[in-house]
């Protein structure tokens, strides 16, 4: 019942394509199954993901009564968009489903009585629902009211500034209940909030659903194939990888020359055909992005039993299935172990305190612990990992807040086997000096496949780990603290033998001393 406004100026009934029936077959399914709608979109350009978002709010809000909407596009002029697409559905349905309807503005779509005389309005109320379209320049969002259904548009496309405060304030007045909706959708804008957002949602640390579409799957994305038509050698490879046909070759063709300036890596971003393609990086990446991504692909989802917990209180590794820690492989009986730690200052937003547990021997990434923590209390969990794999020998950068973490360790925890960078200096050091060692043997060790890797966060910070003015670093806005946490542990593994044979022979010092005074007792 629904009439758009198309592209070539006709108002036609909206008839959904192929992308729009896959995103409102999830909500409905979810609305049935009686959950949480949580969705997050990563799309290429001009999709029709607003036009059906906003249809499905339409047709949620005006049929029920005493429902709350709310939409925010990315500025005045996006709203504005949005308000008189609202408008034009409510226009153009049938009056036997048209609800009552105040006298409404740019940002308010209210559906209850218009009459101003009391009696009225008790008679016949209405619904008393309401759609509420807002730019994201604004000063301030949602703070009053409860939210049943949400649409936040373009958010990667948000003023930088009042992205995590609006972000907030809406999902914080977002009912909980089941059958409400939240859509968050966006074409990518480099290394941003939104980025963080789609990634945490693609390794389940949140409870959205992503989904992904690419520019192919846009009907319209075609053109007619000129008689000259030769494909190259890239455009091959599109076609077998991606299936297409030339009318989309076509398409894609002149995209890149008259919307892209001849630029094909603009039109990765802005119309993507996988998902790592979206997010552009501000330099060159170090490392090959489809051969890191064949490496995701290969490991798949995260399985239901790796998440653990480590009770640094009652001194338990238990199954959590939130915990902080990541088990690949638990320890065995006879095995030795690494730990290489990276530290943060320990606060929600800011770096991640990281530790990666190797087996000695071979090398394979057993486990790993990433999370926010003042530096005690990381010490302490730390202190508990180190034991719980056969008292590893555990490396923990000394730069910054690493001494607090390393003090815990050392003069509270006790710990046992603590790496030394040199005589009285405990930890390892970071420097101008080791770190392009490090970054060296991290390279060759993800290139080659030196050794098994269990870990989708580690491959995800290889995707934007770049050259920065001749230094490899993460691109702005994201993280290395994986690749550093795991380089550390990189180089201990080259020296751990000469330190589990000191341990060794203390502790059998240790046992010969016990012996020796039970003996005399």
């Amino acid at each position: 019942m629904l009439k758009i406004k198309t592209k070539d100026g006709d108002i036609k009934p909206l008839v959904l394509n192929t992308a729009q029936i896959t995103f409102a077959e999830k909500v409905f399914a979810d609305i049935m199954a009686g959950k949480l709608v949580r969705i997050i979109i990563l799309k290429a350009r001009q999709m029709g993901f607003s036009t059906v978002t906003e249809a499905i709010i339409y047709y949620l809000t005006s049929l029920q009564a005493a429902k709350n909407a709310f939409i925010v596009a990315q500025d005045s002029h996006a709203s504005g968009n949005l308000y008189d697409m609202f408008r034009l559905y409510y226009e153009n349905v049938p009056e036997i489903i048209k609800p009552m309807s105040k006298r409404n503005n740019t940002k308010r779509f209210t559906f209850e009585n218009p009459s101003t005389r009391p009696h009225e309005q008790r008679r016949e109320p209405g619904l008393k629902s309401k759609i509420t379209v807002q730019s994201a320049e604004s000063r301030v969002l949602a703070r009053s009211e409860t939210i049943h259904y949400l649409h936040a548009s373009e958010v990667a496309f948000w003023p930088a500034s009042k992205k995590k405060k609006h972000m907030l304030s809406m999902f914080a007045a977002l009912s909980k209940e089941a059958g409400t909706v939240g859509v968050i959708e966006s074409t990518a804008n480099g290394m941003d909030d939104f980025k963080k957002m789609w990634e945490a949602a693609t390794e389940g640390e949140n409870d959205f659903t992503p989904m992904f579409f690419a520019w192919f799957e846009m009907p319209d994305y075609r053109k007619p194939v000129p008689d000259d038509f030769e494909l190259t050698e890239e455009e091959r490879e599109l076609k077998k990888k991606y299936s297409l046909d030339n009318e989309q070759l076509q398409w894609r063709r002149f995209t890149i020359r008259n919307d892209c300036n001849g630029d094909s890596r603009t039109f990765r971003q802005e119309y993507p055909s996988e998902p790592m393609e979206a997010f552009l990086l501000s330099g060159e990446g170090i490392f090959d992005n489809e051969y890191i991504q064949k490496l995701l692909d290969a490991l798949g989802k995260p399985g239901p039993g790796e998440r653990y917990e480590i009770d640094h209180i009652k001194g338990n590794v238990i199954r959590a299935d939130s915990g902080e820690l990541r088990v690949f492989k638990l320890p065995e009986e006879g095995k030795r172990y690494i730990i290489g730690a990276d530290t943060a200052k320990g606060k929600e937003g800011g770096d991640y305190d990281v530790a990666y547990v190797l087996e000695e021997r071979t090398g394979e990434t057993c486990a790993v612990i990433r999370g926010h923590w003042d530096t005690d209390l990381y010490g302490k969990k730390l202190d508990r990992l180190g034991r719980f794999y056969n008292i590893a020998l555990l490396g923990v950068e000394n730069n910054n807040t690493g001494e607090s973490v390393l003090n815990t360790l050392f003069n509270t925890c006790k710990y046992p086997l603590l790496y030394m960078w040199k005589k009285g200096d405990l930890g390892w050091n970071t420097n101008q000096a080791t770190r392009p060692v490090m970054v060296s043997d991290f390279k060759e060790a993800i290139r080659d496949q030196l050794y098994p890797i269990h870990c989708r966060l580690l491959y995800k910070e290889c995707l934007t780990f770049i050259d920065k003015n001749g230094k490899a670093e993460a691109d702005s806005g994201c993280n290395d603290d994986c690749i550093m946490a795991y380089s550390i542990a990189l180089q201990l593994r080259q020296v751990a033998g000469k330190w589990f044979e000191w341990y060794d022979k203390k502790q059998k010092q240790k046992q010969e001393d016990t012996d020796e005074g039970v003996g005399w007792i």
